[in-house]
């Protein structure tokens, strides 16, 4: 009996480090193909004999003499090929082990050498009636074992004498068993442990693709081109939207509804992921059509909720505010469905909370009130309008953002355009979440009414970005009465300035962006350009020498000469890395109102 313990003991050890190379075959790429594609190509095929056959191989020369046989696990390794790869895999592993086994001789050679054979076919066999799927821990256990007390019958019906065969497979025919059942029940388990893994990923990788959809709605219907309305003089407008890891539903739109009337909105759907994104999708989509000329935003909020709150068993809500500007002259008639307040930025004031009005989020009560209120901006004064995501920002020691916070960042947004106050907000939130995680979308929404007598545009460095600005500029001017000469003259040297810049400010090419601001003050237009060009001062500029003919003048200095020549004030400054020119010309028409 101690014999039989001990031989049990040994076997074990050698199937051990058969496991552990069969552990790191089932943790390749070649393996992980196989599983994928459920498919063995030839040179998988082959790969797999060679390996499985020196398994085989292994069993037989790690084999325990005893009573005059050999206790071996060669049948182990061509079972487990034909069970993964198929008849031809575990037929030629088979092989490799059998025929060794039989070169080597002896009372058992014959019996031996094709149990092992048909076990590396069995498990092929088995592999094509599953059509490529493992039979399972319990499944391959058995049929191991089966294997194995098929080797030990064969022995007692072939070898012969009987009374000589039959003590030495009573003897070794238990640990035999037990022993490459164990290892096939230990590559089984190894395998089923993989096989979860890979569901698990699959499963990790789907919801990972149903966040990147997620990321897709709501980053595919927000508006993206920016500026917007690049002939509006009146409007500055920039927004973002940043997903966090787990997507959310925010939201954000503008559009006009006629001529002089901005709609803009923002908004927070509850929940997460693709749920939320197409709720968010839908609001959007409401709003806009529900957002006719002549309703204020109270109405037209409490249209959307009553579409919202409609079959709605998911039960989920947005919060929502929607704001109508007047662009002619700045009135502002504004509505708030449970979000957050936005701000009024004013320079050099504090910043100040647009006043509350009562309304809950949409989708929550189809009878639900939402009230309209109106205040007046002033030129220059901008709308900050953002989600939780921003306020709830939390850092790495667990503290919020919270209003206040917000509030010291919205201090610094003084002489910043949209674009800068949004890039300011983001770029502060996130330096005040630092190592954290981002647990929320950012979303942030700045409308800055300019008034009538001033504007901005944003030009890339591109020759036919000058046309549409001379259109710009035409369209402010009819908006303030201003004569055309004056204009005229505007035009001609924004068209020689920038022409210039565009042509030869950038070097190194690439897309880059010019700034044109011009806006009426005390009489005069004046139009500030900037760009982050080579460093270039117009006013260093030697004046063009018009006493000499014209075949014999230097090229350059005319188009600078006539700018001059119609500006009556030109100041330049290099800053921040930016060509600064600032031109003042007089012009008769309305009086600065701001």
């Amino acid at each position: 009996m101690n014999n039989i313990i001990a031989l049990c003991i040994d076997l074990i050890k050698n199937m051990a480090l058969v496991m552990v190379l069969a552990y790191v075959l089932t943790r390749t790429g070649a393996y992980a193909a196989i599983m994928a594609k459920k498919k063995v190509t030839p040179a998988q095929q082959a790969g797999m004999i060679l390996i499985f056959g020196l398994f085989s191989l292994y069993g037989t020369l790690s084999g325990i003499d005893f009573m005059g046989a050999i206790a071996n696990i060669r049948d182990l390794g061509p079972a487990i090929g034909g069970l993964i790869g198929g008849p031809l895999v575990g037929l030629g592993a088979a092989l490799i082990g059998g025929l060794h086994r039989f070169s080597l001789g002896g009372i058992t050679c014959i019996p031996c050498s094709i149990s092992t054979i048909l076990a590396g076919l069995a498990g092929g066999l088995i592999y094509k009636y599953r059509k490529g799927e493992f039979p399972g821990i319990a499944g391959a256990v058995i049929f191991m074992a089966l294997m194995e007390s098929f080797h030990m019958g064969l022995n007692l019906l072939i070898v012969k004498p009987f009374h000589q065969i039959l003590p030495i497979i009573s003897s070794i025919s238990l640990p035999m068993i037990s022993t490459n059942a164990l290892g096939m029940g230990i590559f089984a388990f190894i395998l089923h442990n993989l096989i979860r893994e890979r569901e698990t990923q699959r499963s990790k990788e789907l919801i990972e693709s149903e966040l990147n959809v997620a990321r897709e709605i709501q980053l595919g219907i927000v508006p993206k081109i920016f500026p917007p309305y690049p002939e509006r003089a009146e409007l500055d407008i920039f927004a973002l939207l940043e997903p966090a890891r787990e997507v959310g539903g925010d939201l954000y739109d503008f559009f006009m509804l006629d001529d002089n009337h901005l709609c803009f909105t923002i908004g927070d759907v509850s929940g997460k992921g693709v749920p939320a994104s197409l709720y968010m999708a839908v609001t959007k989509t409401l709003i806009k059509a529900k957002a006719e000329s002549g309703l204020d935003p109270g109405e037209i909020l409490a249209r959307v909720n009553r579409e919202l709150c409609e079959d709605n068993d998911s039960g989920m809500f947005v919060t929502g505010f929607l704001g109508i500007l007047d662009l002619s002259g700045g009135g502002l008639t504004f509505s708030n469905g449970g979000h957050p307040p936005p701000y009024i930025h004013r320079d050099g004031k504090e910043p100040e909370l647009l006043p509350k009005v009562p309304g809950m989020a949409l989708g929550v009560m189809e009878d639900a009130a939402y009230t309209s209120a109106q205040l007046e901006l002033q030129p220059g004064d901008s709308l900050i309008m953002y989600t939780d995501g921003v306020t709830e920002a939390m850092n790495p020691g667990g503290e919020l953002l919270d209003s206040k916070g917000l509030e010291t960042i919205l201090r610094g947004l003084n002489g910043k355009r949209a674009r800068e106050a949004v890039e300011h907000i983001r770029d502060r939130t996130r330096q005040f979440i630092g190592s954290a995680e981002q647990a929320d979308d950012i979303t942030i929404l700045v409308v800055k009414y300019l008034g009538s007598q001033r504007m901005e545009l944003r030009l890339k460095n591109r020759l036919e970005e000058i046309e549409p600005l001379a259109r710009a500029v035409e369209n402010f001017a009819a908006a303030n009465d201003l004569p055309p000469g004056p204009i005229f003259q505007v035009n001609l040297a924004l068209d020689e300035l920038l022409t210039n810049t565009i042509s030869y400010g950038f070097p190194e090419g690439g897309e880059h962006e010019i700034t044109v601001e011009i806006a009426l003050q005390g009489g005069k237009v004046v139009i500030t350009t900037r760009d982050s060009g080579v460093a270039f001062n117009p006013l260093e500029q030697a004046a063009a020498d018009r006493t000499l003919d014209i075949d014999k003048r230097p090229i350059g200095g005319l188009g600078i000469h006539l700018v001059r020549n119609m500006m009556e004030h030109m100041e330049y400054r290099r800053e921040a890395g930016e060509n600064i020119l600032t031109m003042k010309k007089t012009v008769q028409g309305k009086e600065e109102i701001g």
